[in-house]
């Protein structure tokens, strides 16, 4: 099998799109808005995709019960303010976490950015960020560098690595979603940034942020990231990063 996609709709396994495409609804808005979920299956495992607040449950224990005599991993992909992707390996884990996601249907995400500090040593760190916290060098080609504005002072992306996690995912252009400043976003991660060019001290934490894609939609990215004091060489202060999309001790769903 290389790939077969089929829907649940109102609490119905089918293999067509519901008429609602002929009249003009696009895909993403029958997941959306129309309140039917999308199954994915491939020799890689399952992807299920539906919206928190508007999937019918009677689609909702459908799945749960759908995914226990599936075979996984199981992708979940759900939308609320934003897609969040997880993956599970067993039917029994993909159920619970339905479940779990399902009971949070009226849940309200205030903030589309979180930091939280969090000590090294008493999570997983990728080995990219402990080799620079362990050298205290941010290697140019995984990092970007910022500097403040002398006039608005919020924080400007001056260089993007080729292979840091801007470049990987937003591309080198200056202007991607998280090289804007002004926003919210930038005004939390920011912080950061100020702490260790005031007191050089290198700083370790991790983010969830929901980040418009190149595609124009809306992603939730967990990553943990690494700033270091920074000189450049005109003798501005500012600070080099380095991050890694991974898993991160944030839990808001």
């Amino acid at each position: 099998m290389d790939k077969k996609v089929s829907w649940i709709v109102n609490g119905r396994l089918t293999q067509f799109l519901p008429a609602e495409i002929n009249s003009g609804l696009s895909e993403n808005e029958l997941i959306l808005r129309g309140g039917i979920i999308k199954l994915i299956e491939t020799r890689d495992g399952v992807t299920a995709l539906w919206s928190v607040f508007s999937a019918n449950w009677a689609s909702l224990y459908y799945l749960m019960e759908w995914v226990k005599v599936s075979t996984g991993p199981f992708t979940l992909k759900f939308f609320l303010s934003g897609w969040f992707n997880e993956t599970v390996e067993t039917s029994q884990e993909a159920s619970d976490r339905i479940s779990q996601i399902m009971a949070k249907s009226d849940v309200h995400i205030m903030s589309h950015t979180y930091v939280k500090e969090v000590s090294p040593e008493r999570t997983r760190v990728p080995h990219i960020l402990r080799d620079v916290l362990k050298d205290m060098v941010a290697p140019p080609d995984i990092s970007i560098d910022c500097a403040p504005n002398e006039g608005s002072g919020q924080f400007v992306v001056e260089r993007i690595g080729t292979g840091s996690t801007i470049a990987r995912r937003w591309g080198m252009n200056p202007v991607s979603y998280p090289c804007l400043s002004g926003h919210s976003y930038a005004k939390l991660i920011e912080q950061a940034y100020e702490d260790v060019i005031r007191t050089e001290i290198p700083h370790y934490d991790h983010v969830l942020a929901a980040m418009t894609q190149p595609d124009s939609s809306i992603m939730w990215i967990p990553y943990q990231r690494v700033v270091l004091p920074h000189r450049f060489p005109d003798g501005r202060k500012g600070v080099s990063v380095v991050t890694e999309i991974t898993d991160v001790d944030i839990s808001i769903v």
